[in-house]
C-alpha cells in the first residue's frame, strides 16, 4: 500500500482540493492482488487505491478520464511503419 500511494503521489496522479460546503467527498477502497510466478509460488503482493466511481458525476466530480491501454495490434502496426519507414 505504501508503494502504491508513493507512486501516486510522485506522479501527481491527484490534486488535493478543499471539498465545497455541501458535497461528499466520494470514497475509495484498497484492492489487493497476489502475483504468481511460473511454478504458483508468490511472487509479490499487489495493492491499489481505487475511488468508488459509482457515485461521481461528470461535469461535477471529474472533467474528462483517461486510461491509456496498448494492445498488442497497436505495437505490430507502430513497428511495420517504424521498419517500412527506416
Amino acid at each position: 500500500m505504501k508503494e502504491e500511494y508513493e507512486s501516486i503521489i510522485k506522479n501527481n496522479t491527484w490534486d488535493l482540493v478543499k471539498l465545497p460546503h455541501g458535497k461528499q467527498p466520494i470514497g475509495f477502497r484498497w484492492l489487493f492482488k497476489l502475483k504468481f510466478k511460473a511454478d504458483g509460488s508468490i511472487d509479490k503482493h499487489k495493492a491499489r487505491l481505487v475511488e468508488k466511481g459509482y457515485s461521481s458525476k461528470e461535469g461535477i466530480d471529474f472533467e474528462e478520464t483517461f486510461s491509456p491501454v496498448s494492445k498488442l495490434n497497436t505495437i505490430r502496426l507502430i513497428i511495420a511503419l517504424a521498419t517500412k519507414h527506416h
